[in-house]
């Protein structure tokens, strides 16, 4: 007869971990916020692509993305701090 979910000692660890990363993604996606009203201003008020926000935003949508698998049970990988910062692929290597 096999034991019920809640005797498992890694479920209340995974538990804890996903509560605290339900608040690091409510900080995370204010700081997301953030940075598309700043893209967007700068795309409008100016005729340089802003390329260092541009990643920091693809960055915080990475981190985003590695958060909710987490939370969604889709991936057992503990997002950032865990695991190194989802790192931006560049177009300009060709």
């Amino acid at each position: 007869m096999s034991k019920p979910g809640y005797t498992n000692q890694g479920f209340w660890f995974r538990l804890i971990f996903m509560v605290l990363y339900w608040l690091v993604l409510n900080v995370a996606i204010t700081v997301f916020g953030v940075l598309v009203i700043l893209v967007s201003l700068m795309k409008l008020g100016s005729k340089h692509e802003p390329v260092t926000l541009l990643s920091w935003l693809t960055g915080v949508t990475l981190f985003l993305r590695q958060i909710f698998a987490f939370l969604s049970f889709e991936e057992e990988e503990k997002p950032f701090p865990f695991q190194p910062w989802p790192q931006v692929k560049s177009d300009e290597e060709s």
